[in-house]
C-alpha cells in the first residue's frame, strides 16, 4: 500500500479502478429493467427531471419541464443538466440515453478515486508512510456515493470537484505553486454544478488567503481566475433572471420558503444524529486523529472544514426528502464530501504508522505496517457501509454485494409500466397531472402539471399545506409539503391524472371528490370526460375490486399518496421500493 515506485503505484491505481468499474457496471446492468418485452435504462426520478429539460431543449420546446406555460427552473445543478444535452441529441431511443449519464458518473468517479490519490500523495504522506490505497479504496466502494452518482444525481461530479478544489488549494498554499488560475476554474464549474457549492468556493478560498496573504489577490492567476468564475457565475444569474424571471433556483423556494427554520433544523439534526451513529466509530478515529496530528500538518484542516460544512449544510435544509424513507446511509449533501472523511483517516493512519516506526526505529519495508492499513481499510471499510456492527448488515452486505437491485429499481420498472398502459388510452398532446416528475415526463409526449411543484412556481412559492412546527418537525419532507388541489382541479384541470397527491388530504375521500369536477376512473387513472385527449373507447373500466375508497395513481406509491397527504409521504421498505414516499427530491 506504499508508494514504492512510479511503476507499481499507476498499477495499483489502475488494479483499483479495474475492480470499481466491473462493480459499476454490474451496479448500472442491475438499475435497469424490462418492462413488455423492452430494455429500460433509467436514472433517480430528480435526474430525469433534468434529462426532461435537456430533451425538451433538443426537441425545440426550450428550457422547461412541462412543454407549455411559463418555464421554471426545476432543477438546481444547471451544468449537470447542460451535459445532458448532448446526450439527447444523439440519435438513440429514449430507453437507452439513462445509459450514457450513468457512464459519465462512472468516469467522475474513477476521477475522484485518481484525486484521492493525487491529494494524499501531494499533502498528507509523511516521509516512509506514502499510503493512498484506503482512502482511495473507501471512495471506491463506499456504497452512497456511488448509489447517488450511478443512480445518475450530480454527485459523482460533486466529489471530483470538492477533492480537486481542496488539492489545489493546498498546492498553492503550501507547495508555493501558483495554482490560483485553475482552482477558480474547478470553483466555477463547482459553483454553475450546484449553487450550493458555493459553500466549498468561499472554504478553499479562504484558506489559500489566510495561508499566503491577502495580497494574493493582486496577482495575475488569481485575477484572471476571478474573472473567470465572475464571468460565469454572473452569465448564468442574468441567464435565469431574463428566461425563469427568477433570482434561484425553484425548488429553492419549494423546500425553504415558508418552512420554519427550526423545522428544518430539527429535521436536519435527527438525520445527522443517524448518519453520526452509523458512523461513528469511522467519524471519531478521523476526527480526533486530526486534532491530535494537527499541530505536525496544519493541512488537515481544510478537508475536515469542507466535511464539517456540509453536514452543517445538511442540518440547515432540513436533510433530503428520502432520509429515513430509503436505505441510503448517507445523503446526496454528506456523500459527496465522504472522499474528504476518508483522506482525513487515511492521513491519520500515514501519521500514526510513521509515529510508530520512528518510536521502534523500524525500516520502511517492514510489511508489518501494511498489515495494519489493510486490516484498518478493511474494517473502516464494513463500518461505513453497515456491514459490521449493524443491525442491517445482512441487508447492507446484499445490498454492496448487488444481490437485491439498486433501492427504486423496481418502482421505475412499474411507473415505466404503468405509463405504457396510460399511453394507450391518454392522447400524446393531453395536460397531464403527476406527482412524479422526471420518469413520466421524459419517456412521454404530454403537457405536463408537476402536483409537488418542482416545475410551479405558484405551488413554490406558497406555505406548506399543513402548519409545521417544532412539534411534528418529524412529518417534514422536503419538496413534498406543499400543494394545491383547489388550483389543479378548479384552474389547471388537466386532461388526466398519472398519480393523485394530497386531495383525501385537503377535499375528503377522492372517489367522492373527483366525479364533482368531471373526473371518473379507468383502470388505476383518473381521467376527464370531456377531454378530446381521452380515448374512451379503449380505456379500461376501474378494477371491480375497487370500492371506490382509495386513491388512484399510475404506481404503487401513487396509490399511497392520497392517504399520506397529512404526512407527506410514508415508510419505505427494506429496499426502498415498497410504496410510500412519492415525487422528487432535489434542492
Amino acid at each position: 500500500m506504499s508508494d514504492s515506485s512510479s511503476r507499481i503505484l499507476p498499477l495499483g491505481l489502475a488494479v483499483l479502478l479495474l475492480i470499481f468499474s466491473l462493480w459499476a457496471g454490474w451496479f448500472i446492468h442491475r438499475s435497469s429493467f424490462e418492462v413488455e418485452g423492452t430494455h429500460y435504462y433509467c436514472l433517480f426520478d430528480d435526474a430525469m427531471i433534468s434529462m426532461t429539460y435537456a430533451r425538451n431543449l433538443v426537441e425545440g420546446h426550450g428550457l422547461e419541464w412541462a412543454r407549455f406555460g411559463e418555464p421554471v427552473e426545476g432543477f438546481t445543478h444547471p451544468l449537470w443538466m447542460f451535459l445532458m444535452v448532448p446526450v439527447n441529441l444523439l440519435p438513440i431511443a429514449l430507453k437507452d440515453r439513462s445509459l450514457l449519464m450513468q457512464l459519465l458518473s462512472w468516469l467522475a468517479l474513477a476521477g475522484a478515486i485518481a484525486a484521492v490519490r493525487r491529494l494524499m500523495l501531494d499533502h498528507f504522506s509523511p516521509p516512509g508512510e506514502s499510503h493512498w490505497l484506503p482512502a482511495a479504496v473507501l471512495t471506491a466502494f463506499y456504497y452512497p456515493l456511488a448509489y447517488w452518482s450511478l443512480m445518475g444525481m450530480e454527485t459523482g461530479l460533486q466529489a471530483l470537484l470538492a477533492v480537486v478544489a481542496v488539492q489545489l488549494a493546498l498546492t498553492t498554499a503550501h507547495a508555493d505553486r501558483d495554482r490560483h488560475f485553475s482552482l477558480w476554474i474547478v470553483c466555477a464549474a463547482a459553483f454553475l454544478l450546484r449553487m450550493d457549492m458555493l459553500l466549498l468556493v468561499g472554504v478553499v478560498q479562504l484558506y489559500v488567503l489566510l495561508q499566503r496573504g491577502f495580497r494574493q489577490i493582486r496577482t495575475r492567476s488569481w485575477l484572471a481566475g476571478f474573472a473567470v468564475f465572475f464571468g460565469m457565475t454572473l452569465a448564468y444569474g442574468i441567464f435565469r433572471q431574463l428566461y425563469y424571471h427568477d433570482l434561484l433556483p425553484n425548488t429553492y423556494y419549494l423546500k425553504l420558503y415558508g418552512v420554519p427554520l427550526a423545522v428544518r433544523l430539527l429535521r436536519g439534526s435527527a438525520v445527522l444524529a443517524d448518519f453520526v451513529r452509523d458512523h461513528l466509530l469511522v467519524l471519531l478515529a478521523a476526527g480526533l486523529g486530526t486534532v491530535a496530528f494537527l499541530r505536525r500538518n496544519r493541512r488537515l484542516i481544510l478537508p475536515a472544514a469542507v466535511f464539517v460544512l456540509y453536514c452543517a449544510y445538511s442540518v440547515y435544509v432540513g436533510g433530503d426528502a428520502w432520509d429515513g424513507d430509503l436505505p441510503i446511509r448517507a445523503n446526496r449533501f454528506i456523500s459527496f464530501v465522504m472522499p474528504l472523511l476518508f483522506v482525513l483517516l487515511n492521513a491519520v493512519l500515514n501519521e500514526v504508522l510513521a509515529a510508530w516506526r520512528r518510536g521502534r526505529e523500524i525500516a520502511d519495508g517492514d510489511p508489518a505496517g501494511r498489515v495494519i492499513l489493510a486490516a484498518a481499510t478493511v474494517v473502516a471499510l464494513l463500518i461505513a457501509n453497515g456491514l459490521w456492527l449493524s443491525d442491517k448488515a445482512h441487508d447492507n452486505w446484499r445490498q454492496l454485494a448487488l444481490v437485491d437491485r439498486p433501492p427504486m429499481t423496481m418502482r421505475h420498472q412499474r411507473v415505466v409500466g404503468q405509463l405504457l398502459a396510460f399511453e394507450k388510452f391518454v392522447k400524446p398532446g393531453a395536460v397531464v397531472a403527476t406527482a412524479w416528475a422526471g420518469i413520466p415526463a421524459y419517456f412521454s409526449d404530454y403537457k405536463m402539471i408537476d402536483i409537488l411543484g418542482y416545475n410551479d412556481r405558484v405551488v413554490a412559492h406558497s406555505s406548506p399545506v399543513t402548519p409545521l412546527t417544532e412539534d411534528n418537525f418529524d412529518t417534514f419532507r422536503p419538496g413534498h409539503s406543499k400543494w394545491n388541489e383547489q388550483r389543479l382541479l378548479t384552474e389547471q384541470r388537466p386532461d388526466a391524472f398519472f398519480q393523485i397527491w394530497g386531495i383525501k388530504r385537503g377535499m375528503g375521500p377522492v372517489a367522492k371528490v373527483m366525479p364533482g369536477f368531471g373526473y371518473r376512473k379507468r383502470a388505476k387513472f383518473w381521467v376527464r370526460m370531456d377531454s378530446p385527449f381521452i380515448d374512451l373507447q379503449n380505456a379500461p373500466p376501474p378494477p371491480p375490486e375497487d370500492n371506490g375508497e382509495q386513491p388512484a395513481a399510475g404506481n404503487d406509491a401513487g396509490d399511497q399518496s392520497g392517504d399520506q397527504g397529512g404526512n407527506q409521504g410514508g415508510n419505505q421498505g427494506n429496499n426502498g421500493d415498497s410504496p410510500g414516499q412519492t415525487g422528487s427530491p432535489g434542492l
